[in-house]
């Protein structure tokens, strides 16, 4: 089964691909956040084969709810009407300082999806 793994941001939205027999995350792509991302997103679905998705779910430390958090659950919401595979929810607590130390000192998108996607491979029982 192929996954999409995604880092859902206001102005970029990061991509990662991996599928459950390697459990291997990998960079794929980043989309920018405008009128267009839902049809750029199913096209990807489509043409990558993917049959599940991970979004990363951005909760604080002690797991409170943010201004981000609800943006995310609003996406989550709107990409449940959009696509007709299951959607899994991933906990992406620090995944941004982590992009950012395998970055070259920037956050790279692709890079957190990926490591959002490979925490839920690595959780997994799949």
């Amino acid at each position: 089964m192929k996954y999409l793994g995604i880092d859902y941001g206001d102005k970029k939205v990061g991509l990662a691909i991996g599928d459950d027999e390697l459990k291997i995350a990998s960079p794929f792509s980043v989309l920018e956040n405008d009128n267009k991302l839902f049809i750029n997103l199913t096209s990807i679905i489509e043409t990558e084969k993917i049959e599940s998705v991970v979004i990363g779910l951005p909760l604080g430390l002690a797991g409170q709810q943010s201004a981000q958090y609800k943006k995310v659950r609003r996406f989550i919401t709107k990409l449940v009407d959009e696509i007709n595979i299951p959607i899994i929810e991933e906990d992406e607590k620090l995944t941004s300082a982590y992009a950012k130390k395998l970055g070259s000192g920037k956050i790279d998108d692709d890079v957190a999806a990926m490591i959002i996607l490979q925490s839920y491979f690595d959780k997994a029982k799949i």
